[in-house]
């Protein structure tokens, strides 16, 4: 602290009479919302109790530490507001303490004021009014941070009471205002102590207002990217125009003010200021349903320190016409933001209405893309096949698309925006960290270690040309710094460190994609029934593939535009530090300019972009159906019309292609034009600044080169925004499939099913796809060892899902299913399919030999006993009669052999697994009755001494079994043999004389 006779007394009584606009305000904050309570003294108590009521600060009050009056109430004060900030407990307490510092500095101006009373001679600078007062800023200014960015993020919005406004639509945290006071309060009390200058004041508000609002707009807006917006009203709409453009009218009055005064002390700042608070409301104002909270927070923001600033305007010199007119401006602008904060505060919409909660979201993967695609049995091709460079974004809006885009602006709302949503994304952690692999550690720790030095031979390289300019200019010899410039650049990205970063790229994205793929395939297998049955297949498998995806999610991200826009902050505070402010300016408001046209500009081109998608998708689909059709089209000699068809398809898509293509030829020419524009500007500003002597002519050559570095990414960043966007879609694919939780698993602590015997028992089992209806009902039923039981009945009567329930593709709802007397909820999945043998109504042989399709049922099988098992199932001659015999393709789904020998390769393979129990679910219902009867008693030795459930409708088959059972509405109505069933003339009877009949 000074000491009090180091300025004039009138100097040093204004300098404390500068705080009291900031004091007013943060009082109103404070109080006049009701936010909470004072534990201090105000200010008023203390000018109506203490100083101005007595011959000075003499007058005792509280006799204490100090024995000044004074400051023993500061410590009371600071004692008392320290005692109770249980942050983490009460964060009222917290708020307390604002307001106390709010107090503390009133009472400190208050010393102030009384000291330069005439006749006093309090020496202030004897005490440690600084040391107390600094304290508290450092205390409450560390944890400030902390509490707005854990109030802000985690907790839920909530409402404030106010006694003037009554109860309103107040959401934001007060950890929001109280960021606000304390940087208001704190700057309050460092001005206080600064030189009796309103103009370094006033400089120093202008900066703090820019920075301010830009600070609260940038948190803001990460905080809520990807929020649903609720629609306003036009009434909102209106005023939120009106005000903002009233507003906007105010800066850019000043604007000219500021350009035509001649005052090169302020200008600067003013400019900053002026700059920086245009493209904030100018990026509001394009916005068309800005949430209210990023209004009235810029709003409040803004008219926190634009107050004091019409305050200072009011106080200096308003002698020139300029002068009234900035005063003037700054008055008209106060009106909008008053209006604005006014409005919002009381505004009773909500930022967070969610638009989804009348509307059922379908879960991801539920829709079939075929549905789109009805051609002949064909499957639908994949919209990234054809012209990737033109339609990359093609499947953008397919319905698949659209239900993940849906379903993450719901998670959004309920996340509360990216930050909540992204948590999401950590289950990919695991499978993209190399915790063991010391290789790909290694290849990590390069990549990083190149995207940094990267950002330092960005700025190096066009220096050192720069430096070489300047020595050809002042006749010196350059050649030592151009080889330094040539070893600069051939270590920077485009050569030595780009080949580093490729190389070590390599050994990532396989890391990645082996972990993320082979987890995703796992994790498929793993899935029930349920899922594979609900599920389009094709879109299973592309949800499998897109490890890939997340892995350029991560490349665009951490290699393309997080290190763009860390460029852009070192090129601001670099050209601020190597030339001026009006550069730095001019620079980031040609990046914002050239990032906000890319963004809308693609949005104005995006309804073309999407129809021509469409066709295009559209024209593949009709020559797809007409090639993979044409034995249909020659049928039905279709030819003429599918010709027809096609090129009306080619023609629209030739059309919607021309439109789109229009349109971004004329952006690309704006965009283009811009770049030009902007670099005049800033070569304008640079070369001025050579002029004026603050910079040589090197540095203009640098500054050529560096606009080169920067302008070259921003070029392509929307293009890498859309490709983000279109790999966050396929990575979201694979997120939720990986979310998806398996619902038939081991329950811990299941046992192996060793020894099988084979009995088999359902007891009292229920059992529903669909809660709305019964599938089986209390079923019970058993099989003994060696026993042969047949299922017959009417389609939809529940045969198959009772063998569906033995092999635990579904989990039973009531009663139990044992093998062997043991639950088989109770043992292995792997154990249990092990002990059984299944051979399908429809097999499915894969695109492979027969050998290796044999192999498949047992892969430890010597060729011998496959030879033997298709013996058993009398296909062994009809192999060998191929012309590759054993080493046969049997084609996709085995569509090289007829239905007969799938059948029958089927059967082979279950008498190559040869397990305790069987089922044969119609298995001989695509054979010949010839072939049935070679093959029966080959059929008959593999069950012998095995339990064995057949699932018939060809009634001939099953006359044998020991016991027959009919299934009606997932009931046992009759039981018995097939002559006992006959005599009984139930519903077996009926069944089997309509097979008579028929034949």
């Amino acid at each position: 602290m000074p000491d009090r006779n180091a300025f004039p007394t009138e100097n040093r009584f204004r300098r404390a009479l500068y705080a009291l606009p900031f004091l007013a305000i943060t009082a109103l904050m404070t109080r006049a919302f009701g936010m909470a309570e004072p534990i201090g003294p105000t200010i008023e108590e203390m000018v109506k109790t203490s100083v101005f009521t007595g011959p000075g600060v003499n007058v005792p009050i509280i006799k204490g530490f100090y024995g000044i009056p004074i400051l023993d109430e500061i410590f009371n004060v600071v004692t008392a507001a320290f005692a109770n900030l249980q942050f983490y407990v009460d964060k009222k307490a917290y708020w307390q303490s604002l307001v106390f510092l709010t107090d503390f500095a009133g009472m400190y101006a208050v010393v102030q004021l009384e000291s330069y009373r005439p006749g006093n001679t309090f020496p202030i600078s004897k005490y440690p009014v600084v040391f107390l007062f600094v304290s508290q800023i450092i205390a409450i200014g560390c944890t400030a941070p902390i509490f707005f960015f854990l109030a802000y993020v985690f907790t839920p919005a909530y409402k404030l009471t106010t006694p003037s406004l009554g109860r309103v639509g107040v959401e934001p945290c007060k950890a929001i205002y109280a960021a606000v006071v304390l940087a208001l309060t704190s700057f309050a009390c460092w001005l206080s102590n600064m030189p009796p200058s309103i103009l370094q004041a006033s400089n120093a508000l202008h900066y703090t207002t820019a920075i301010s609002a830009v600070g609260f707009y940038l948190f803001h807006t990460v905080a809520n990217v990807g929020r649903t917006k609720p629609a306003k009203t036009s009434s909102a709409r209106l005023f939120d125009r009106l005000a903002i453009g009233l507003l906007l009218l105010g800066y850019v009055a000043e604007g000219v003010v500021t350009i035509l005064e001649r005052n090169d002390q302020s200008k600067e700042a003013q400019t900053v200021h002026l700059v920086l608070l245009i493209t904030i409301w100018l990026l509001i104002s394009i916005q068309q349903d800005a949430l209210r909270l990023l209004i009235l927070g810029t709003s409040l923001s803004t008219l926190t320190f634009e107050i004091p600033l019409l305050v200072f305007s009011a106080l200096g010199n308003l002698s020139t016409a300029l002068s009234v007119t900035r005063l003037a401006s700054q008055a008209v602008r106060a009106l909008p933001l008053f209006s604005l904060a006014i409005y919002y505060l009381t505004y009773r919409g909500n930022d967070y209405t969610e638009l989804f909660n009348n509307e059922e979201s379908e879960p991801f993967l539920q829709t079939s893309g075929a549905s789109e695609y009805t051609s002949y049995g064909t499957q639908p091709p994949r919209d990234t096949d054809y012209n990737s460079d033109t339609f990359t974004q093609g499947s953008e809006e397919d319905d698949d698309v659209i239900d993940i885009k849906r379903e993450r602006a719901k998670r959004l709302n309920e996340k509360g925006g990216w930050w909540g949503y992204l948590a999401d994304f950590s289950i990919f952690v695991p499978f993209l960290v190399p915790k063991k692999d010391r290789k790909v550690q290694l290849c990590i720790l390069l990549c990083l270690t190149c995207i940094v030095a990267t950002r330092a031979f960005n700025v190096l390289v066009p220096r050192q040309l720069g430096i070489v300019a300047d020595q050809l200019l002042a006749k010196e010899n350059p050649f030592q710094a151009l080889f330094v410039w040539l070893g600069l650049s051939m270590l920077s990205h485009d050569i030595l460190i780009g080949f580093i970063v490729d190389l070590t790229k390599i050994p990532i994205k396989q890391f990645s994609y082996r972990s993320l793929t082979n987890a995703a395939f796992n994790h498929v297998l793993s899935l029930p029934m349920e899922f594979h049955s609900e599920r389009d297949s094709a879109e299973v498998m592309k949800a499998i593939e897109q490890g890939e995806a997340l892995t350029n999610v991560l490349d665009t991200l951490l290699i393309e535009l997080l290190p763009t826009f860390v460029d852009l902050m070192i090129a601001f505070i670099f050209l601020y530090w190597k030339f001026n402010s009006y550069v730095a300016l001019a620079m980031a408001a040609a990046a914002t300019t050239f990032i906000t046209f890319e963004v809308y500009a693609t949005s104005w081109n995006l309804d073309n972009r999407r129809e021509s998608s469409k066709s295009k998708r559209e024209e593949v689909r009709v020559m797809h159906q007409a090639v993979q059709g044409w034995q249909t089209v020659t049928y039905f000699n279709m030819f003429g019309f599918e010709r027809r068809r096609f090129g009306g398809a080619v023609d629209k898509q030739l059309n919607a292609a021309k439109a789109w293509e229009r349109r971004d030829a004329c952006i690309q020419a704006l965009l283009n034009a811009i770049v030009p524009c902007t670099f005049f500007i800033l070569a304008s500003l640079v070369i001025y600044d050579v002029f004026q002597g603050g910079s040589s002519p090197g540095d203009f050559v640098f500054f050529i080169q560096y606009w080169e570095y920067l302008i070259w990414p921003l070029k392509f960043l929307s293009h890498q925004y859309r490709y983000l966007m279109s790999d966050l879609v396929d990575a979201e694919r694979l997120l939720y499939l990986l979310q998806t939780k398996p619902s038939i698993t081991d329950k811990e602590g299941a046992k192996e099913l060793e020894k099988v015997h084979g009995r088999v028992e359902f007891k009292n089992v229920s059992f529903s796809y669909d809660p709305r209806k019964t599938t089986i009902q209390d079923l019970s039923l058993s099989v003994e060892q060696g026993q042969t039981v047949a299922l017959v009945g009417e389609t939809g009567a529940g045969k198959s899902s009772i063998m569906k329930l033995l092999l635990r593709f579904y989990d039973i709802n009531q009663g139990s299913i044992t093998i062997d007397g043991h639950d088989i909820r109770d043992i292995t999945l792997s154990s249990l399919r092990d002990a059984l043998g299944v051979v399908p109504q429809d097999p499915l042989l894969f695109n492979a030999s027969v050998l290796e399709n044999m192999r498949y049922a047992r892969p430890s099988a010597t060729d011998e006993e496959i030879y033997d098992a298709c013996r058993a199932a009398a296909i062994h001659d009809k192999i060998l009669s191929f012309v590759d015999g054993y080493n046969t393709e049997v084609g996709e789904q085995g569509v090289k052999l007829s239905g007969g020998e799938i059948q029958r390769l089927a059967i082979a393979r279950v008498f190559l697994k040869n397990p305790p129990i069987l089922i044969l679910d119609e298995a001989t219902s695509a054979i010949d009755t010839n072939t049935e009867s070679s093959i029966q008693g080959a059929l008959d030795e593999l069950k012998r001494e095995r339990s064995t459930f057949i699932i018939a409708h060809r009634l001939s088959t099953i006359v044998s079994a020991d016991k027959i059972l009919v299934i009606h509405d997932g009931k046992v109505v009759e039981s018995g043999t097939h002559a006992e069933l006959i005599a009984i003339e139930g519903r077996y009877k009926q069944l089997w004389n309509k097979q008579i009949a028929n034949k």
